[in-house]
């Protein structure tokens, strides 16, 4: 049996002596044809996901069959996912997402009420243990089932620069094979280039999340602006190798050297102009790379962390929950546990020592959740935290890289709303680092108004990457291009 889905119950038995009453008719589908569902799940923090079900009918010629559907996510990239365990009738609408090789806790159950086969349905999105409130809409024939969010910046053809595929070797022991974009301005050349480095996550070229594809517009964008551009899918993403739970930064930063090695091969790039442009841990990567390889320039940290993995976490945590609204006491009770959970994993104690404390820590922030729900958290939560990249990221600190970058130019850019790398507690560290340096040709900057992806945003939190039209604000697009302009003028 699927949770989530509705069962029947035992009909109550008569009093002695009273005539039986007639039986209740089973519910019966509301159609026999195709129906097209749009819908959305409420996300905490006034974000909304989302999505589009098509659902056929059981074939008439074949009564075994049942219904069956396939389910649309714009924003996550999802596209015609195979629903299991459809029910359409009178009185619900069910259907489950189970990702290939996902255990059952990490399933999305979708089950809606539905009054008289009424075409608007209320219900709830339940995985990994919470349940998210959600609504659906049945089209009516013709209808179009367009939801995909607008991305006006998103770059369309003919474009004024050539783009051409892009296949590298990291420069890691593990030399895993590695794919991208690389876009070439007009004109003779050579060029000064720059390659984009993704966050945190499994990512592709294009850093695509949430409907967004900001390195696509980041790539766009630069280019246009003179500079060759390389950018390319994460292990294990796209058609590039490797897994990358299993990779350490300095893997990463392999990755990134062999992406420079793969530019210094192109006849149309300038070997002595070469730069790294990271986002998130990309910018702590792109840190760390020029401070080991002599043949970066220029390195632009877009959202870049200054302190360790371990305390940007639990400045994560507190930006996000003061953001909720979550009371100060709440706030410090989770602090307390979330510094005895990290310190549990840096010093790489046993499951048994680590799951207590996990198990508290989500039993205090999904507030109401049933033990079941608890326990499904904590099991998809420790996969994850076990990692060895994990584990390379809670112990390490950029302060270390960015005093190896002494002479190389650094541009720091962080966003006033961003919850996930907080500008007030990393701006600081970034610029007091690179003064340690005695770098002279360091800029470290605030953005205001602008979130963790440097999107206009009303409060900074991720549940409203989605909704926002905006990929990245056209101030911050601005100061990555003149910044390295005026480094290489040449760049048309």
């Amino acid at each position: 049996m699927v949770p989530g889905c509705k069962t029947s119950q035992a009909p109550a038995q008569p009093e002695p002596g009273a005539a039986a009453p007639a039986p209740a008719p089973a519910p019966t589908p509301a159609t026999s044809g195709p129906e097209t569902w749009v819908g959305a799940v409420e996300l905490p923090g006034d974000g909304k996901l989302r999505f589009i079900a098509r659902l056929d009918p059981p074939r008439p010629d074949d009564p075994k069959s049942a219904w069956s559907g396939r389910l649309d996510i714009p924003a996550q990239s999802v596209k015609d996912f195979p629903l299991q365990d459809v029910r359409v009738a009178v009185d619900g609408l069910d259907f489950v997402l189970a990702p290939p090789g996902a255990p059952e806790n990490q399933w999305a159950i979708f089950s809606f009420d539905r009054e008289s086969g009424a075409d608007d349905v209320k219900g709830t999105l339940s995985q990994a243990g919470r349940s998210l409130p959600a609504t659906a809409r049945k089209l009516k024939p013709g209808e179009p089932a367009d939801i995909a969010p607008k991305r006006p910046q998103e770059p369309k053809p003919p474009f004024p620069y050539a783009t051409r595929e892009a296949a590298f070797v990291s420069a890691a022991k593990d030399k895993v094979a590695l794919t991208g974009s690389f876009t070439l301005p007009e004109g003779p050349g050579p060029f000064p280039a720059v390659v984009l480095l993704t966050g945190s996550g499994a990512q592709d070229r294009d850093e695509a999340l949430m409907g967004h594809r900001p390195f696509l517009v980041l790539a766009d964008h630069l280019t246009r602006a003179g500079f060759a551009v390389l950018r390319f899918d994460d292990r294990g993403v796209g058609g590039s190798k490797g897994v990358l739970d299993q990779a350490t930064q300095l893997d990463l930063v392999g990755d990134a050297r062999g992406a420079l090695d793969w530019l210094t091969q192109q006849p149309e790039v300038d070997k002595t102009r070469l730069g790294l442009v990271g986002h998130s841990e990309g910018a702590w990567i792109a840190a760390r790379a020029g401070g080991v390889d002599k043949r970066v320039g220029a390195v632009v940290m877009l959202a870049g962390p200054g302190v360790t993995g371990k305390e940007i976490l639990i400045q994560q945590l507190v930006a996000m929950a003061r953001a909720r609204g979550v009371a100060q006491a709440d706030i410090d009770a989770q602090v307390a546990l979330q510094k005895q959970l990290l310190d549990a994993l840096i010093a790489k104690k046993k499951r048994a020592d680590v799951e207590p404390i996990l198990r508290k820590l989500v039993t205090l922030q999904a507030e109401g959740a049933t033990p079941e729900q608890v326990e499904a958290l904590v099991g998809a939560s420790l996969s994850s935290l076990t990692t060895p990249w994990f584990h390379d990221f809670l112990k390490a600190d950029p302060r270390g890289d960015l005093r190896k970058l002494k002479k190389t130019p650094v541009l720091a850019l962080i966003g006033t709303l961003d919850l996930q790398v907080p500008a007030e507690s990393n701006l600081p560290e970034l610029e007091g680092a690179l003064a340690k340096a005695g770098n002279k040709d360091a800029t470290v900057k605030a953005l205001p108004g602008l979130n963790h992806l440097f999107q206009h945003a009303k409060t900074g939190s991720p549940a409203e990457y989605g909704d926002i039209e905006e990929t990245m604000a056209p101030e911050a697009l601005g100061e990555v291009s003149g910044w390295l302009r005026t480094r290489w003028p040449a760049a048309q």
